[in-house]
């Protein structure tokens, strides 16, 4: 590896802990606004690396974000909570940016002097 890969790597894990660490603030200010106070909605956890994102999560965290249902008696609207679809994709957004134009020369010195 190369001194230049393993800046880009760094930079990646960086970029990856910052985008968790806003998605974990924007989701607990929305439960927190709405109501959800059950100590299970704070069970989801991320894991970085220099290459992935990984968010864990309940599956009723995907149930509040839906809209509608699909029943025997047809589609059911419901109250929805985006605190998972909305969240995720506009960060997303944010990620695809930083990745695309934020690994600049001054980033590449700035983790050089982390470095040392």
């Amino acid at each position: 590896m190369t001194t230049d890969d393993i800046l880009k790597g760094r930079f990646v894990k960086r970029v990856f802990d910052e985008t968790a660490a806003d998605i974990e603030k924007a989701q607990n200010k929305y439960m927190n606004s709405r109501g959800f106070e059950s100590p299970d909605w704070n069970d989801r956890t991320f894991q970085t690396s220099d290459s992935a994102l990984t968010m864990y999560h309940l599956g009723k965290h995907r149930f509040v974000d839906i809209k509608t249902l699909n029943t025997k008696e047809g589609k059911k609207k419901k109250k929805n909570h985006p605190i998972h679809n909305r969240i995720i994709f506009g960060h997303y957004n944010f990620i695809i940016r930083e990745l695309k134009y934020g690994f600049t020369d001054a980033v590449k010195e700035e983790l050089k002097q982390l470095e040392k």
